[in-house]
């Protein structure tokens, strides 16, 4: 009886601490999953900061956004004792590892974007200053031709027997280099707006090294020669040291503007570096926190199987328990097999509809008794519940990073007609009718979805227009109408050194877009279908938007007059084959139109 009775005793203890082994370690298990979890949200809290970072457009936005940045020292990743835990560590040790290079990129991206806006204000001053100077230069020229000019005739008047023609050559010397200047000044201030506009370094450094340096050393030649006549009628002195102080402060600023530009322009492609290298480091440590959540998942089974290998030896130590001990014994063992062996089986047989996918994650472990295995099938549930919220969020996560890079390029289309005092919904208009023609042209559905996403993007390069020509609200003469036509080889110019398939055709769709059927548009004067269909698809759809829309210099056209030019433009601006589409699903159109109508306040 003493050995029975001590075999049972031994039999339950062993029993007792494998149960709260395997407990132990699915806390374990829950603990590090609660772990997962937290790392997900700084993930999604370094995307979302990034995203603000990025569409930031001065330092002061940037700067409220520097506290909000994720510290190093909050990554405290958890790391746990146990057999079953060892290839788990070594994951978290990577995933950590991970998260302090996304951290640091972060922060990186930050520095590099506050580089970038402190340099755009730079050029902003640098310019700012210039002009002033070249407008006081153009005011003193044109003060010391008036000047020239009506004191010659003074002095022909009064000496009209006695002119001295070498005294008179003086003042029509001092009109003519003053045109000079005039003319220096001007072109000088329009080779300045193209620097300021255009982010291409070749085209900056073909203007500084040609026509910047020749039109410099024009004026300052003009500007030595009228200098030589200061002390000829010393009304003129205040003009031509005003010129000749003006000229030399131009030189100095135009170095440190160039330089500015120039550096700028260098410090936004390392930004558009480590924003690729990012979302590299992004990707790959999504993928390690699944085989987080696959390694928890082993865990489990194998804890499981460890279970099921003790119910079973129990069993057999409590039947021949249960033979050898009399009928108290008897009920004692029939007691134990049914607090203990029964539950066992109950939740192997609940495994197993799990692993044979009668039932799934979701489905909760009913709960008998309030014991170890009572708490064990809470943990289950728990656990359970947890792999599948994190499998959830994984998918989420990978979702939202989609939303996120379609909203950015949404927003930087919507950045481009803000700039030319046009609505938001314009671009959303414009996508949509996109994605109309492309699927009626026969484009598969996945290419019109990806032309819809573009579009938004093919003003993109009105960003590097100046203001007064892109905000004129009258009609634009011939120098500025062609810096305005740059802006489709600006955006070009912006989005083409990208891998990603979206900014690949939002680049197609921002240079083609003003391209015309029959070769006469620009920037390449392509013809017929060597304009990509992105092209002449997104040229249909705005080109009608904007008719159809009030803008700072004109009113919206009614529907009638824009489908008649559409008729008349048939082969010459537009693709005779899109324009046919346009009038045969005009009730869709104009659905959309009315469906993002502008609102205005």
């Amino acid at each position: 009886m003493a050995l029975i009775i001590t075999v049972f005793v031994v039999t339950m203890t062993y029993l007792s601490s494998t149960i709260k082994y395997d407990q132990k370690t699915l806390k374990n298990i829950l603990d590090l999953e609660k772990q997962n979890q937290n790392v997900l949200t700084i993930i999604r809290k370094i995307n979302y900061i990034e995203n603000k970072i990025i569409i930031s457009e001065s330092l002061d936005e940037l700067e409220k956004i520097e506290n909000e940045l994720i510290n190093k020292d909050s990554v405290n990743l958890i790391y746990k004792e146990g057999t079953y835990l060892v290839n788990y560590n070594k994951k978290v040790e990577e995933v950590s590892k991970n998260l302090l290079d996304l951290i640091e990129a972060q922060q990186n991206i930050f520095s590099k974007k506050y580089v970038v806006l402190f340099y755009k204000e730079e050029i902003k001053s640098y310019k700012k200053r210039v002009d002033s100077s070249i407008k006081k230069i153009i005011d003193e020229t044109e003060g010391l031709y008036g000047k020239s000019s009506l004191f010659s005739k003074r002095y022909t008047r009064r000496n009209k027997q006695n002119i001295d023609l070498a005294f008179l050559y003086k003042f029509e010397r001092v009109m003519s280099l003053s045109k000079d200047l005039d003319s220096s000044a001007s072109i000088l201030s329009g080779l300045i707006a193209n620097i300021y506009s255009t982010n291409d370094l070749n085209v900056i450094r073909s203007i500084k090294l040609n026509s910047l340096s020749q039109v410099v050393s024009l004026f300052e030649n003009s500007s030595i020669k009228v200098f030589e006549y200061k002390e000829f009628d010393k009304r003129f002195e205040e003009n031509i040291y005003s010129i000749n102080q003006e000229f030399y402060r131009i030189k100095d600023l135009l170095t440190l503007f160039i330089s500015a530009k120039e550096q700028m322009l260098f410090e936004e492609k390392k930004l558009f570096d480590l924003l690729s290298e990012r979302t590299i480091m992004n990707k790959d440590l999504v993928e390690k926190i699944k085989n987080l959540n696959q390694i928890s998942e082993k865990i489990e089974n194998d804890i499981l199987s460890h279970s099921d290998f003790i119910s079973k030896t129990t069993t057999i130590v409590i039947i021949i328990v249960g033979v050898v001990s009399l009928f108290l014994l008897f009920l004692a063992a029939s007691t134990l097999i049914y607090r203990i062996n029964f539950p066992l089986d109950f939740i192997i047989n609940y495994i197993e509809k799990i692993k044979s996918k009668k039932t799934g994650l979701s489905s909760k472990l009913p709960i008998v008794i309030n014991d170890e295995f009572g708490k064990l099938s809470k943990s289950f549930n728990s656990m359970t519940s947890t792999i599948n919220k994190n499998i959830k969020e994984i998918q989420n996560l990978n979702k939202e990073i989609e939303d996120t890079q379609k909203e950015v390029i949404l927003t930087m289309g919507a950045i481009g007609e803000t700039r030319s005092k046009e609505t938001g919904n314009h671009v959303k208009r414009v996508a949509e009718y996109s994605k109309i023609l492309a699927i009626k042209y026969g484009l598969s559905e996945k290419e019109a979805s990806l032309l819809k996403e573009a579009s938004p993007m093919h003003d993109i390069g009105k960003v590097g227009i100046p203001d007064f020509v892109l905000k004129k609200p009258a009609k634009l003469n011939d120098e500025e109408w062609q810096i305005m036509k740059t802006h489709a080889q600006l955006g070009y110019e912006m989005l083409k050194h990208s891998n990603r398939k979206i900014l690949k055709a939002a680049a197609i769709v921002a240079k083609e877009h003003h391209e015309k059927w029959d070769g006469s548009g620009y920037p390449e004067g392509l013809k017929g279908e060597d304009i990509h269909i992105y092209g002449r698809i997104t040229a249909v759809a705005d080109v009608f938007d904007a008719l159809g829309s009030d803008r700072c210099y004109k009113k919206a056209w009614p529907l009638e007059k824009i489908l008649e030019l559409f008729k008349e433009e048939k082969g010459k601006h537009f693709d005779p084959k899109l324009v046919d589409l346009l009038f045969e699903n005009i009730d869709e159109i104009i659905y959309i139109r009315d469906k993002y109508k502008d609102i205005f306040d």
